[in-house]
């Protein structure tokens, strides 16, 4: 893959070969670039040029394609800044849609189905949240059981799991035995994230970390 830092106006003239198949003639494409650039594209092996004579044309005519390594630049660099001064980027996008139709048209897809955000995933049950969160606090312990683990890093550690999920399993743990909740008693020791990630019991009371299995929990 070359190692190339290409210019959005460079890139939006790639995209424009990718929306017709990989191939256009030079002359038929918009945002045209100077030959300079053109060639840069060539010799970073991401565009071919060949001149050739068009269909029903006496003179030939410089044609270009795509090269694999320009296909696999651009699945590549899907976020690639564009140009958006260039009123080209319209006839790319135009020519765009017409190549999603005939994909959408063979395909049993819709749009929304590629376009629309996927469905979040089913809540975790409580008995899995306990799971992920005893997984968390050895991960954090580096394996050792009754060591503080401060509740910050464990919801650091569970983004996925919502707040109120992971607090009930902490208080079934508790319950259970398999747990045990403190409060940092110097303040000193509370630091933002601590107050921000606090566990409050039934009665109110604050909690900042927790111990999991031996004799402190």
């Amino acid at each position: 893959m070359p190692q190339l830092e290409l210019k959005p106006i460079e890139v939006l003239f790639l995209w424009r070969l990718a929306a017709t198949g990989g191939e256009a003639w030079n002359k038929e494409v918009k945002p045209a670039l100077e030959a300079p650039a053109r060639k840069r594209l060539e010799a970073a092996r991401l565009v071919e040029a060949v001149k050739r004579k068009p269909p029903g044309g006496r003179a030939a005519a410089l044609a270009l394609s795509l090269t694999d390594e320009g296909w696999e630049w651009l699945g590549t660099h899907l976020d690639a800044d564009l140009n958006t001064r260039t009123p080209a980027g319209v006839e790319v996008f135009r020519l765009f849609l017409l190549g999603l139709k005939r994909y959408l048209d063979r395909s049993d897809v819709s749009l929304g189905d590629l376009l629309a955000p996927a469905p979040a995933p089913a809540p975790a049950l409580d008995g899995e949240v306990a799971a992920l969160a005893t997984r968390a606090y050895y991960a954090a312990s580096g394996g050792r059981p009754n060591v503080r683990v401060r509740l910050a890093e464990l919801r650091r550690a569970l983004p996925a799991v919502p707040r109120a999920a992971l607090d009930r399993a902490l208080l079934d743990l508790q319950t259970r035995g398999e747990a045990t909740l403190y409060r940092l008693d110097d303040p000193r020791e509370i630091r933002p994230e601590d107050r921000d990630a606090v566990f409050h019991t039934p009665s109110g009371e604050e909690r900042h970390v927790v111990y999991l299995g031996g004799r402190g929990s």
